[in-house]
């Protein structure tokens, strides 16, 4: 067993100090597998992370949460009722909170500073729903009527102190689109919710009813929903549909649910994993090309040293196991080349989204299972052709 061992080790040396020899032929093959074992790798951490984020914003958003959208029938406009979204909670649907809310741009003015926000006007069930906590002062309630308060997002908030060169306080006066509101409460950083379609980071909350002084004819544009999450989501759009359906002048609603979400994220990200994935085994089907190529043509450089080998006692097997190391080494270096740069790729993916980095379970055994099929698959017809070799003919050649 020794002896096998050492056998396979002199084999081992033999075939680094051959590839080294090659050297140009050699670094091609190693920038194919290492192009596709990256692309691999690096769709495996990204997939892994992209999902990993989105179940904890889940995760603290909440997966009992619905979206509920006016849709038009293409007669005219459709419009939910502000008493129908209201009472939506109160009438046995599935519903247990809900929260009609208008969300809509503007321009945010202090000052000489001018930037872009996101206005939300919504009753105050819009905070529990959303997950949003006050950092400073108080939130908007439905008591304010059409007090022209407003509260800001934690984002926003940063932009406004940068812009100004000093930092935003309570009873600070702003100006949206030209009218002037109070800032009465700053709010702690909070998720991006995609269910609702509201990034309350970078907003300007209002009363709903304050709507009026900035929007001629405000109209309901989302209404949030918490559910029962014991109940089926399906059902529960069902009957939410059929209920704002019979109250609507026009149209009817669009539903969504945070489950139906991720169901669609998880289908998109099966789809973008392969073809990333495509792109990657194409990629590989490359380097191993070049890998077959550098095989071949050591098998016809040294075919003198070959039928030396042959001639000397060395078994047919022998020399298809020396070659055969030669293609599993070049393929192994490139798949750990591959497999660092596939998780750097990562790593700068997430840190450029905003990601916490987590290493993908399956991306290093997936990275040394690629350099074992790559190296046997494309190292085999050239090691099978060198064993073939006729000593004597061998011998023969220059």
């Amino acid at each position: 067993m020794s002896g096998d061992r050492m056998v396979l080790r002199e084999l081992a040396f033999d075939a680094a100090s051959n590839l080294q020899a090659l050297r140009g032929r050699t670094v091609l093959a190693l920038v194919g597998i290492a192009i596709g074992t990256a692309a691999v790798i690096a769709m495996l951490h990204i997939g892994y992370n992209a999902r990993k984020e989105t179940m904890q914003q889940f995760d603290v958003l909440g997966i009992d949460l619905v979206n509920v959208t006016p849709r038009s029938d293409g007669m005219k406009n459709a419009v939910i009722p502000l008493d129908a979204a209201r009472d939506v909670a109160a009438v046995g649907v599935g519903v247990i909170a809900a929260a009609p809310f208008i969300l809509t741009g503007t321009s945010v003015r202090i000052g000489r500073s001018s930037l872009q926000a996101n206005l939300v006007a919504a009753t105050d069930g819009i905070y529990s729903l959303a997950k949003a906590e006050i950092a400073t002062g108080r939130r908007t309630c439905d008591l304010d009527g059409f007090a022209p308060f407003a509260v800001l997002g934690a984002v926003l908030t940063k932009d406004i102190a940068a812009s100004t060169g000093r930092p935003v306080r309570i009873g600070d006066q702003i100006s949206l689109d030209g009218q002037v509101m109070t800032v009465i409460g700053i709010l702690a950083s909070v998720y991006s919710n995609m269910v609702l379609g509201l990034d309350l980071d970078r907003s300007v909350v209002i009363p709903y009813a304050a709507a009026r002084r900035l929007i001629p004819s405000p109209q309901i544009t989302n209404v949030a929903a918490r559910i029962d999450i014991a109940n089926d989501d399906t059902i529960v759009s069902e009957k939410i549909s059929e209920y704002f359906g019979a109250r609507m002048r026009g149209g009817g609603v669009s539903v969504q649910t945070a489950r139906q979400l991720i169901a669609t994220l998880d289908q998109q990200m099966r789809i973008y994993g392969l073809l990333l994935l495509a792109i990657g085994t194409v990629s590989l089907v490359v380097g191993g090309v070049g890998v077959m190529n550098v095989m071949l043509m050591s098998v016809m450089e040294r075919r003198r040293e070959i039928g030396i080998r042959l001639a000397i006692g060395a078994r047919r097997h022998d020399i298809r196991v020396m070659f055969l190391i030669e293609a599993l080494l070049l393929s192994a270096a490139g798949s750990a080349i591959g497999t660092v740069l596939g998780t750097l790729t990562g790593w700068l993916f997430a840190r450029s989204s905003g990601w916490t980095f987590a290493m993908a379970p399956v991306a290093l055994p997936l990275g040394a299972g690629m350099a074992l099929v790559v190296g046997l698959f494309f190292g085999s017809y050239p090691a099978a052709r060198a064993a073939r070799l006729d000593p004597i003919v061998a011998l023969r050649s220059d």
